[in-house]
Order: C-alpha cells, then structure tokens, then sequence
C-alpha cells in the first residue's frame, strides 16, 4: 500500500495484490478515514497475508494488523510509523495543508520529488486525498503496537526527510516483534530491489 499522492505504480514490480487508496490512482474505495479504509481493504485481501506498507500506507497496514489480525501473517513497513503527527511541529502540518490547498497539483509535483527518487505522474483527487490525509496527520496508534503479535520489518532510510528516522526507532522499540534495517537515503530507496530482498528475508522471522 502506498503513501500520500502515489498510486501503487510504485509497487508495479512487486507480486501480490497491489491497491490504490481513496481518490489515488485509478481506485474505487472512498473511505475518507484511516480504520474505515482498513475495514475495505480487508475484505479484498487473502487471510495471513504479508502486507507491505509505505509511508501513510505503513500506518494503514499497522491498522490492519491491529484491527484484522487473521488477515496478517507479517508487516513490511517502509518509511512508516505509529505517529506521524508527533514527528513535525503543529504549525507544520497546518502549513502542508494550507499549501497544498492553495498550490495543488504543483506542491504535490514538489511534495513528489521530495518523497520519491524518481519521476511519478498518477491522478490524484486532491480534495478527497485532503481529507484522508488529514486523518492521517491526526492518528496516533503508539499505544496499540504493543498489542501487535505479528513479524515487523521496519525499512528505513537514514535521512528521510518525511518521515524522520526517529520514528522509526520509537515504532521499533513500541513493537513486541521488530526488526530495523537501515538504507542511505530518504523516504523511498532509490534502488528498489532491496525491498524485495529484505521481503523475502520476512519468512525467516
């Protein structure tokens, strides 16, 4: 599952089932809500799934594992954490809203090239995207990961500008079954195969 204004082109290599969220890509779903959007995904996955999440698509499939844990047989998380909204000063996420309300497509195509080493062009509905998002910048699940019982692999770059490497250490720490691994880079690694690599290193847990 993908992060915030992507599609699941990003994961178009990779087997399995790929999903776009709400108002992303050519997606039907329309769960304005985090838990809401993890009640639709879960009727269209197989049960005891490996579910790989990027960035806001990392917190959902924490979702799912909390909410829907037949559904979950391990979590590959990239870029994600428990709580987005406590690595980033108020005023800033107010600002990314303001801007991308005001500046659109053209913050988003900044925004992009921030999160993502490549060039990406998908349809995104912005005023839907909007208000997923902002539930996103409002979900603080670090008080359920405990609960979590299921394997957690945890990629993240050493300076990633969105989601800083501090958040990952915390989820780290927060989870009963972690493990960390560590890439030079940002939000997204540059060299994709080292996801599939380290996917593949999930049935060893």
């Amino acid at each position: 599952m993908h992060g915030f204004g992507f599609s699941s082109e990003v994961f178009k290599t990779f087997p399995g089932v790929k999903i776009d969220l709400p108002f992303h890509g050519n997606s039907k779903l329309k769960s304005k809500s985090l838990r809401a959007l993890a009640q639709e995904i879960a009727v269209r996955i197989p049960n005891n799934s490996t579910v790989v999440g990027w960035s806001m698509g990392g917190t959902l499939a924490l979702l799912l594992a909390l909410l829907f844990p037949f559904k979950v047989k391990a979590l590959l998380l990239i870029g994600a954490t428990a709580c987005f909204p406590c690595l980033w000063d108020r005023k800033n996420l107010k600002g990314f809203l303001l801007r991308l309300r005001k500046e659109r497509e053209e913050f988003l195509k900044e925004f992009r090239e921030r999160a993502y080493p490549k060039p990406f062009d998908a349809r995104v509905e912005l005023d839907g995207a909007l208000e997923l998002l902002e539930d996103y910048f409002s979900t603080d699940l670090r008080s359920y990961i405990p609960h979590i019982n299921k394997p957690v692999l945890l990629l993240h770059g050493t300076e990633d500008p969105i989601v800083p490497l501090r958040g990952a250490l915390e989820l780290y720490n927060l989870s009963r079954r972690a493990k960390l691994i560590t890439f030079a880079g940002g939000h997204f690694p540059e060299n994709e195969a080292i996801i599939l690599k380290v996917f593949k290193g999930l049935k060893y847990l």
